[in-house]
């Protein structure tokens, strides 16, 4: 499904930055051996999730959505230095793969995966976060928001 005509993305990728070579290597990967490779972020909501986090610059974000861990990456770029993000995943098949991205990328040590059911793993989280990133299943967003809400810092996103 595309939003955006082709003329219009191609203008965007033409006035972006490239994507850095983790993140290429990554999206290849992806592409090479996961199911549905088109749910992978990418470089523009990439960079744009980048540019969020390093304004807001938090200390806490929530991501619900991992997938192969390209979003979780792009957002932990902004934390403060002893900023935590913290991604869940309902596929744990997938872990091993972000995990290496994670340690290609640097982020690691800021990044904590949790595996399973996004509506019984948030409950049991104990955390106020400066932003939450909800790309999980479309149609538990709602039950997600409700979820979030009250873990959200006042001013967060």
């Amino acid at each position: 499904m595309h939003l955006l005509t082709e003329e219009i993305e191609r203008y965007i990728e033409a006035q972006s930055s490239p994507q850095d070579e983790v993140l290429a290597q990554l999206t290849r990967e992806t592409h090479l051996k996961v199911q549905m490779p088109q749910m992978l972020s990418g470089n523009i909501q990439g960079q744009f999730l980048s540019m969020i986090s390093h304004l807001c610059a938090p200390k806490r974000i929530l991501e619900i959505g991992t997938f192969t861990g390209y979003s979780a990456i792009c957002l932990a770029q902004g934390l403060t230095p002893d900023g935590k993000l913290i991604t869940i995943d309902i596929n744990e098949e997938l872990k091993p793969m972000c995990d290496k991205y994670f340690e290609l990328a640097g982020v690691s040590s800021k990044i904590t995966g949790l595996y399973g059911d996004a509506r019984r793993i948030i409950p049991t989280i104990d955390e106020q976060f400066d932003i939450v990133f909800i790309d999980a299943d479309k149609h538990s967003y709602c039950t997600y928001y409700d979820l979030v809400f009250d873990k959200v810092r006042r001013a967060g996103t």
